[in-house]
């Protein structure tokens, strides 16, 4: 069946339903498919009104070309305005123009140069120049120690399976969580410029490259909207948009949930595999696909065991990864029940990116001022969602300029703990009733 064209948004009803949302096996690729049809980019690559043709310029791009060449075809806006904070990308940018745009913006989302997030953005760039040059070091020292702590952890989990059925269960359960903190510390390497680092996300069965799509482009640019993929990829098993039609199975949800989480990495490999084989929607296959298979050849090589029981140990220990990938990404902030999704009222049907960010997330309180806890836990995630090229321990700098502009803009930071997060996710999976942010008060 072809999708409905006159489907349209529920908190934003002037936009139109992405295309491909509810299809299978919902892809990185899908979602790019759609936004070529419905953004007016005309295939060259939109900012606001405006079309450019980037294609000379896509290898020598600081960011790496994989940026420009997935998103040739789309609205680039949001990803423009969060990703260049120096504004050099604004002087380079007029070279590239052909013509002006024929349609809207198909995005409720502004940036006026005297609204929040421009204003924020100008402080934050002065703010950057007082911030230690060496800090970036700090993350690329944890995420270093991960690694080494998993390629010591994983072969000796198989060696322990030989010796004793409770040493390997607890070395198993401790490479899985070493396993989680590699990818969420690699995360934070992939939202950047190439570096060797971000081909670790790949090493818990999970694609950079898709990651980029689903996680950077769509998930950060348009959080918990209907074009927020990462929302779409857990239904109909976790059902996050508060819809009056919301069946009672999915609200049932709220107490299977943990029982989904470990098949999550595992779904993914097997998509992406999928998809890289038989080129789905365009895709293309590449080397680093293949790095998934380094650690079972590794746990093999060193650890002892026979090769179909090091592959069942493997996939044991994807699937603790998994589990606790999921926790920590799910009480990170943005699945609480007092947040925005799309099925609330919006505080405008047009407004400002920044404050659209604040509304969809409640912040852990327990990592401010932990670098390895943020770095490791999805942490810092207001500042990283603003500003997701900035290295982890550059953020908690930041903090202080955000809370003074929140105060001048009259808005705020909200904060919860674990505990409090984990109990919220249970409540937005039951919600039907819409939030309305256009009377904040009531739900803060």
């Amino acid at each position: 069946m072809p999708p409905n064209a006159d489907r349209r948004h529920v908190s934003f009803p002037y936009l139109q339903y992405p295309l491909y949302r509810d299809d299978e096996p919902r892809t990185a690729y899908q979602w790019l498919k759609g936004k070529q049809t419905q953004d007016g980019a005309e295939g060259l690559w939109r900012v606001h009104d405006k079309l450019y043709d980037l294609t000379s310029f896509v290898a020598s791009h600081p960011g790496g070309s994989d940026w420009l060449e997935v998103s040739k075809g789309t609205d680039i806006t949001e990803a423009f305005e969060t990703h260049h904070l120096n504004g050099v990308a604004e002087t380079i940018l007029p070279k590239y123009y052909v013509r002006d745009a024929k349609v809207p913006r198909n995005s409720p989302f502004l940036f006026k140069e005297d609204g929040f997030y421009k204003t924020l953005k100008a402080k934050i760039a002065q703010k950057l120049k007082e911030i230690p040059k060496n800090v970036r070091k700090k993350s690329d020292f944890v995420t270093d120690a991960m690694l080494v702590a998993l390629l010591v952890l994983s072969p000796l989990s198989c060696w322990a399976w030989s010796q004793n059925i409770f040493a390997g269960a607890g070395i198993t359960l401790v490479t899985g969580v070493v396993l989680s903190g590699l990818t969420i510390c690699a995360h934070n390497y992939f939202h950047r410029s190439d570096s060797w680092r971000m081909y670790l996300f790949n090493v818990c069965g999970m694609s950079y490259k898709e990651w980029r799509i689903t996680h950077a482009l769509s998930h950060h640019l348009h959080t918990n909207t209907l074009q927020d993929i990462e929302l779409s990829v857990l239904e109909p098993f976790l059902i996050f948009t508060p819809y009056k039609d919301k069946p009672i199975w999915a609200q049932m949800a709220a107490l299977y949930y943990p029982v989904i989480f470990p098949f999550c990495t595992i779904t993914a490999t097997i998509k992406d595999m999928y998809t890289s084989i038989t080129g789905f929607e365009g895709k293309k296959g590449s080397w680093d696909t293949f790095i998934t298979f380094a650690l079972p050849m590794w746990m093999w090589m060193l650890g002892g065991l026979w090769l179909p029981w090091t592959l069942v140990l493997w996939i044991v220990t994807l699937g603790t990864a998994s589990f606790f990938f999921m926790v920590f990404g799910l009480t990170a902030g943005h699945h609480s029940h007092n947040n925005f999704f799309d099925g609330d009222i919006p505080r405008e049907d047009h407004m400002d990116w920044g404050i659209h960010q604040l509304d969809t997330v409640i912040e852990r309180e327990e990592f401010a001022g932990n670098h390895f806890q943020s770095l490791t836990r999805f942490g810092d995630h207001a500042l990283h969602h603003l500003f997701p090229t900035l290295d982890h321990a550059e953020l908690t700098y930041l903090y202080p300029t955000l809370m003074e502009h929140c105060e001048k803009f009259e808005t705020q930071l909200r904060t919860t703990t674990f505990y409090e997060a984990l109990i919220s996710q249970s409540k937005q999976l039951i919600r039907k009733r819409p939030n309305n942010f256009r009377e904040p008060k009531k739900i803060l």
